[in-house]
């Protein structure tokens, strides 16, 4: 039944469900844009909305799929020999003046490959830190859907409102990233995690307050973790001063 079955599986049930919130998420984006926006030709300090979801289609293929399959086939996954901004610069060029309902196609397509990757994968598969090391440094599977496949996707909504001078629905989209992880069963570390995210957001965009808050929150839920973070964070730490 399905109520035992999100007790046997709660975080392969967690996964999927912060998927396809981020697919309704990536629909209401795109129906959002008018002709102007989603016919643009980017700049490569400014991209457009066909910049951000090509970007996407090919990190999420490229980076989460491709390599989760040929581990699964027992494939030897190459590393990356480029650098990330190598990456950035290489897909932008490659990408930028294809046809929008091209772009867009082909991001739906390679999203709904990734939900149906992960419904594919056991719960015990998604927990695995070794097998998948090559891809999660160490840690488990489902962190590697909730960054590049979650997260990742979430950050370029926020840039494209950011660059757009729009930080009300930047800060909307932040927020419910971090509320809709919350609100699963993943671990405390992982919910820690977009808190701490969040909090670096507030700090950097001047709003003190919340950033304190949503800190404490983190630091609460896995405070050995966030200690080590905050040494590495100047901007959120002086706000922890305060």
């Amino acid at each position: 039944m399905k109520g035992s079955s999100m007790t046997a599986e709660p975080i392969k049930t967690s996964i999927l469900d912060l998927l396809q919130q981020s697919q309704r998420s990536s629909k209401a984006f795109m129906q959002a844009l008018d002709e102007r926006e989603r016919t643009a030709v980017g700049k490569p300090d400014f991209w457009s909305a066909k910049d951000h979801l090509a970007h996407m289609t090919y990190c999420i293929r490229q980076n989460l799929i491709l390599k989760v399959a040929a581990i699964l086939q027992q494939q030897e996954v190459s590393r990356r020999e480029e650098s990330v901004d190598q990456m950035n610069a290489r897909v932008f060029e490659e990408h930028r003046l294809r046809p929008w309902e091209e772009v867009h196609v082909a991001f739906e397509r390679v999203y709904a490959d990734l939900i149906q990757l992960a419904e594919r994968l056991s719960e015990a598969e998604l927990l695995d830190a070794s097998r998948f090391s090559v891809i999660t440094e160490g840690h488990p599977l489902y962190t590697a859907f909730l960054g590049n496949g979650y997260e990742h996707l979430q950050e370029h909504f926020m840039q494209y409102y950011l660059e757009r001078q729009n930080l009300p629905q930047a800060i909307q989209v932040r927020e419910q990233c971090t509320h809709n992880v919350v609100k699963t069963q993943v671990p405390d570390w992982v919910k820690a995690w977009f808190l701490y995210d969040l909090a670096s957001f507030y700090a950097q965009h001047k709003q003190q307050e919340q950033a304190a808050a949503r800190l404490q929150e983190a630091l609460t839920l896995a405070p050995e973790r966030i200690e080590a973070w905050l040494k590495h964070n100047s901007e959120l730490a002086a706000v922890r001063k305060q």
